[in-house]
């Protein structure tokens, strides 16, 4: 099995049991400072032992917060600053420059002392000798609380780097208003393999006016991780047990095939998928525009939402994304929060991170957000095990697949986009697309 498969066991699998086979790599993130004096500077006085010091601060960097989770860190920030006596300098910034302003913070020497990020990040930091290694906390009881799959998402090269903050998997959600109107029967949509999802497609195509599939292509990271989907049930990886690419395989090549029919052969997607993210597609679905989409659990959870304040009025059903020749996946990806080497505050940088994995409050950050748990405990909550949104999920966690750690992902998977792009939009074959890829991406990772 290749290096960007995960070791799961096939059949059924207990959803107590499915978040333990999770790991992987991805994030989210919020702006400003938090609380008493948020902004002030360290006195550059070495460890923190403990964080004792009135005078120390620590900076947090993050990415992507939106406001259904600003009050959570802005409330948690300053209850850390209280109890520890410390101020927290906390920044958010936008997923767009998040890796740019990383990058260029830690090559200015101006590291922040903790970051949430993406787990798949963590290869490239660690090349730089830039992220300190937290072994012996992860290796206590602390590291005990949590699924042992997506603690180990956070290693590289036998070290823990991170901790897991939380996981995200997909599933495939569909309309049951559209289907019921397309004449299919909308608590039995039979989507259990792609084939089931196309024949679905050109019915709601034929039967109605409402765009069948959204179809990611544009030119974004998340293209990839819808792509992928489809990758990998044919049977074709993206790395080689060595680390060589090898994306123009047969099997690729007939992902790739169907990815692009989609909306070139058969018709069933949105308008222009070239111009379209994996956000505008999600949103598509959410105001009730899309027969069908691949996506995460708080696309429903925004809905409901949606539905209670009467700006929507539509159903929809959750069911496994479909399987291909070579079985069914779900791309999974963890938000890690690490540990940077050139912190003068790790002591203070640990309590951060045992105070923001209390079971209680990381229970708040996940039911807020709309992401796994990944403590065991809270995962265990009747929240989750019971909910008609999440148990999917729960269930999806037995199909559960990474993307490679590579140190240079973010430009392998560009290169990937690129290939998706040509094929959907046809200007190569699918063939040519990939072997186009194949060539440049062995020559990059020479």
């Amino acid at each position: 099995m290749s290096k960007d498969s995960m070791n799961l066991t096939d059949g059924s699998i207990d959803r107590r049991n499915v978040l333990q086979a999770m790991s992987g790599g991805g994030i989210i993130a919020l702006a400003g400072c938090s609380g008493n004096g948020g902004g002030g500077s360290s006195d550059g006085s070495g460890d923190s032992n403990g964080g004792s010091g009135d005078s120390e601060t620590i900076q947090f960097l993050t990415m992507g917060v939106g406001d259904n989770i600003e009050s959570y860190f802005e409330d948690n920030n300053a209850q850390f600053e209280e109890e520890y006596g410390v101020s927290v300098d906390f920044t958010s910034v936008t997923w767009g420059n998040a890796q740019q302003t990383v990058n260029n913070r830690v090559d200015g020497g101006e590291a922040p002392d903790v970051s949430r990020w993406p787990a798949r990040w963590i290869p490239q930091l660690v090349g730089k000798g830039e992220l300190e290694p937290i072994d012996e906390l992860m290796e206590s009881d602390f590291g005990d609380r949590f699924y042992q799959g997506m603690a180990e998402g956070c290693m590289y090269q036998g070290s823990y780097y991170g901790a897991p903050w939380a996981a995200s998997n997909k599933c495939l959600y569909y309309n049951k208003d559209v289907f019921e109107a397309a004449g299919l029967d909308p608590e039995d949509p039979q989507l259990d393999t792609w084939e089931d999802m196309i024949a679905a497609g050109e019915t709601i195509r034929d039967e109605t006016d409402t765009p069948p599939l959204g179809l990611a292509g544009a030119d974004a990271i998340e293209t990839g991780s819808q792509y992928y989907h489809y990758h990998w049930s044919y049977g074709a990886d993206l790395i080689d047990d060595d680390g060589n690419p090898v994306v123009n395989s047969d099997a690729g090549v007939e992902a790739l095939t169907l990815y692009a029919d989609l909306n070139q052969e058969y018709g069933i997607t949105q308008p222009s998928p070239l111009s379209s993210t994996r956000q505008d597609i999600r949103q598509l679905f959410e105001s009730g525009e899309l027969g069908m989409v691949i996506a995460h659990v708080y696309t429903g959870l925004n809905i409901d939402s949606a539905k209670e304040s009467g700006e929507v009025d539509f159903d929809y059903g959750i069911v496994q994304v479909p399987a291909g020749p070579e079985g069914r996946y779900s791309l999974n990806t963890i938000d890690a929060v690490s540990v940077f080497a050139q912190s003068e505050v790790k002591d203070t940088a640990e309590d951060l991170l045992r105070f923001y994995f209390d079971p209680d409050r990381h229970f708040e950050y996940a039911t807020n957000k709309g992401f796994m748990p990944t403590v065991e405990e809270v995962g265990e909550r009747d929240y989750f095990q019971e909910s008609s949104n999440w148990a999917p999920y729960i269930e999806a966690g037995q199909y559960a697949r990474a993307r490679p750690k590579l140190s240079n992902f973010n430009e392998f998977n560009n290169r990937m986009v690129q290939a998706i792009q040509e094929a959907v939009g046809g200007q190569k074959s699918p063939q040519q697309a990939l072997d186009d890829a194949q060539a440049d991406l062995e020559d990059a990772m020479e």
